[in-house]
């Protein structure tokens, strides 16, 4: 059935399937009881009521709470064989639930026939458990030896539970609660094995997906290396996959060797990582961002068309980011820091707004070295050598994030916070101007004098109301146009795709849900398009826009939407930047007098790549 249905044949779904069949068999036992009833079946048949609809409602729910209770004896049964230091256990996890959902189940038989208690107790309980056991029986045999065995079992049963919908049980709060329990048995799990061997188990079983998604806001910040490690191995090995599979590398370059497609796969780490930065800092509000700043994140997420040249177009970088968001959007590098500044920000609106600019931005700056460390430690234990084009990347991104580090770590320690090491580098206030170019340098003393007061704002900053309307309107046509672009890139591939559907060819997923998502977006087209067509002044389309954007956003089509726009901004200025002006830069960044060297504090210390002389690592950087 599951090849016809092309549905994946693993635990959870023999969980489903079991179920549905657990349900179907109460029905059919209590319809043999033949319960007397106060009408005729034919006439309440006839009025259009249906006289078994009592026990289908609570037919999962009794198909539940005999999984659950079948989960608790296995799990007890294993408990008895080890010596376990958790603090909590399946049983104690599960018992509320299965508590409340018993009292459910025994109120409903009790309110049709007082005998129909003691008969679900003795006869029928004991029977539709039974179904279940001897699957976990040789599953357990399965899990011998990983001492989690009862602990997956249970969350392979929640996880089933929750697969099977809520409209079938007919309980919000059993739906409720298993998101609760879900989210304890993994925390559980997670303290008695390591994160590499959950994530086999968890594969095995067939909730993989909710594991990363549980876990993959979890990564940072960490202070465990090898688990830093396996989450990039991890990525790594996803995206390389994800590449082959979405048809991103065929006919996009020559690849001859799987190491050009695992240096693809790396570049979708970054570029993924400055997504990410730039979304984050976006919805803290933080507009103003210095020149290196914005440079940084631009390298980081766009970097990638300076080595593989073919994805400078706006069609082949959208598919390489599709790829990459739909493959790792499970990972969420700022989720514990947003939760903490978001709760700060509704706690106190006293902060002063550069202090707090600073320090969400050296957080922002200390998750990216952390990705690099990490990274570099992942590089070592694997002993993979990497490419030159590669490398040069990553030394560029490093003396970028190491000259917006060095500055914001300073502007942190002034305003009160405790600086912190990093692997014993003692990071310092850099002077910009031997840093780049002298125009670089310039802007930079312009922008620190100008918070210091030295120099007193511009009026032309404020403008006039004739000015702050223009520039809206040449903002909003920019918009606009940009979003035709996307629009049209969009249509353009879902004909491909829905060519290659009607000529019998497979379709992924992701290319499944491109096509729908494009008819969504030209269907949300027309009634904005009747919008814009109202005469009214430009300044007018333009207010109007924004307050659909404000207030229904789901009305504005995706190729309109800021991320989208945004991404095309990166792109569009990335193109723009001369990587070999930077040569500068890198040399100072390494070489420069008052700086560190990349032995001493750089995050790629410690691999290979880092154990040669100054003088080599200098033409690497060059070259």
């Amino acid at each position: 059935m599951a090849n016809s249905l092309e549905i994946e044949c693993n635990r959870i779904n023999c969980l489903v399937w079991v179920l549905h069949e657990s349900a179907r068999s109460f029905s059919v036992a209590i319809q043999k009881l033949k319960l007397t009833r106060r009408d005729p079946e034919l006439a309440m048949a006839w009025v259009g009521i249906d006289v078994h609809s009592w026990h289908k409602k609570i037919a999962y729910q009794v198909a539940v709470y005999a999984l659950l209770k079948a989960a608790i004896e296995v799990e007890l049964f294993l408990s008895h064989k080890r010596s376990t230091n958790a603090s909590v256990s399946v049983s104690e996890i599960l018992y509320t639930t299965t508590s409340t959902l018993e009292e459910c189940i025994e109120s409903q038989l009790t309110s049709r026939s007082p005998q129909l208690v003691h008969w679900f107790k003795t006869v029928e309980m004991p029977r539709i458990a039974g179904l279940f056991i001897p699957l976990f029986k040789k599953w357990s045999l399965d899990y011998a030896g990983s001492g989690v065995a009862g602990i997956i079992l249970a969350i392979s049963c929640c996880t089933a539970v929750r697969k099977l919908g809520s409209g079938r049980l007919s309980c919000p709060s059993l739906s409720e609660s298993i998101e609760d329990i879900l989210v304890k048995l993994m925390n559980l799990s997670y303290s008695l094995v390591s994160v590499d061997k959950l994530h086999h188990l968890a594969r095995e079983a067939g909730f993989e997906e909710d594991f990363l998604l549980h876990f993959g806001s979890k990564i940072l910040p960490s202070k465990n290396t090898e688990n830093m490690e396996f989450w990039i191995g991890l990525v790594r090995a996803k995206l390389s996959e994800a590449f082959h599979r979405e048809s991103v590398i065929s006919g996009k370059q020559a690849f001859c060797d799987k190491d050009q497609e695992n240096n693809l796969s790396i570049l979708g780490l970054f570029a993924y990582l400055g997504r990410e930065t730039r979304l984050f800092i976006s919805r803290m509000k933080i507009k103003d961002l210095d020149e290196q700043v914005v440079d940084f994140l631009s390298y980081l997420e766009c970097g990638t068309l300076f080595i593989y040249p073919k994805f400078s177009s706006l069609r082949e970088y959208q598919l390489f980011m599709e790829v990459v968001t739909d493959e790792i959007g499970w990972l969420d590098f700022y989720a514990e820091y947003y939760c903490k500044f978001y709760q700060g920000r509704r706690r106190s609106k006293q902060h002063k707004i550069q202090a707090e600019k600073e320090i969400i931005l050296h957080t922002v700056f200390t998750v990216c070295y952390d990705v690099f460390s990490g990274f570099a430690h992942y590089s070592n234990s694997t002993q993979q050598p990497l490419d030159s084009n590669l490398l040069a990347f990553l030394l560029r991104s490093q003396s970028l994030l190491s000259i917006c580090l060095e500055d914001y770590w300073a502007a942190y320690d002034r305003s009160g916070e405790h600086m912190k090491n990093l692997e014993g580098a003692q990071w310092k206030p850099i002077d910009f101007r031997k840093r780049g170019s002298e125009q670089h340098g310039s802007e930079v003393t312009k922008t620190a004098q100008i918070r210091q007061g030295l120099i007193p704002e511009s009026k032309s900053l404020y403008g006039s109301l004739l000015s702050k309307s223009s520039s809206k309107l040449i903002s909003a046509s920019t918009a606009i146009w940009m979003g035709t672009q996307l629009l049209c890139v969009d249509v353009l591939v879902s004909l491909k795709l829905f060519m290659k559907q009607l000529l019998g060819k497979k379709v992924t997923e992701r290319e499944k849900k491109k096509i729908d998502k494009t008819l969504a977006d030209i269907a949300t087209l027309i009634p904005v398009t009747i919008l814009m067509l109202i005469p009214v002044s430009a300044v007018g389309h333009a207010a109007m826009l924004t307050a659909i954007k404000r207030y229904i956003p789901a009305l504005i089509p995706s190729p309109y939407c800021s991320e989208r726009l945004n991404m095309v901004k990166q792109l569009k200025r990335t193109k723009k930047m001369e990587i070999q002006a930077w040569s500068n830069i890198e040399d100072n960044a390494m070489f420069g007098e008052g700086s560190r060297e990349v032995k001493e504090g750089s995050c790629l210390s410690g691999s290979k790549m880092h154990e040669e002389d100054n003088g080599s690592r200098k033409t690497e950087v060059q070259s």
